[in-house]
C-alpha cells in the first residue's frame, strides 16, 4: 500500500504544473529545471522522512538530499530523452 501512495504522490507532483504548459514552445529551459528540482526536493523529502531505518533529523536530511540528486538525474534523463525524441 506504502508504493502505491508514493506512485499516487509522484504523480500528483508532476500533474502540479499544466501539461499545456509542459508542451509549450515558449517555456525557457530554467522553468523546466527548477520544476524538476522542486519536484525532487518535495519527493526526497517526503521519502526520507517516512524512512523508518532513518532515526535522526540530520540523518533524514541526508537521506533526503541523496534523494534528491537520484530523482534529479533521473528526471534530467527523463526530459533529455523526451528533448531527442521531439528534434
Amino acid at each position: 500500500m506504502q508504493k502505491f501512495g508514493s506512485i499516487s504522490l509522484l504523480f500528483i507532483a508532476l500533474m502540479a504544473i499544466s501539461p499545456n504548459a509542459w508542451a509549450a514552445d515558449v517555456v525557457p529551459w530554467k522553468t523546466y529545471l527548477f520544476s524538476a528540482m522542486s519536484i525532487a526536493m518535495v519527493i526526497g523529502l517526503v521519502l526520507a522522512f517516512k524512512n523508518p531505518k532513518a532515526e535522526s533529523t540530520s540523518t533524514k536530511f541526508l537521506l533526503a538530499g541523496l534523494y534528491f540528486w537520484i530523482i534529479t538525474f533521473a528526471e534530467l534523463i527523463i526530459l533529455a530523452l523526451l528533448y531527442y525524441v521531439t528534434k
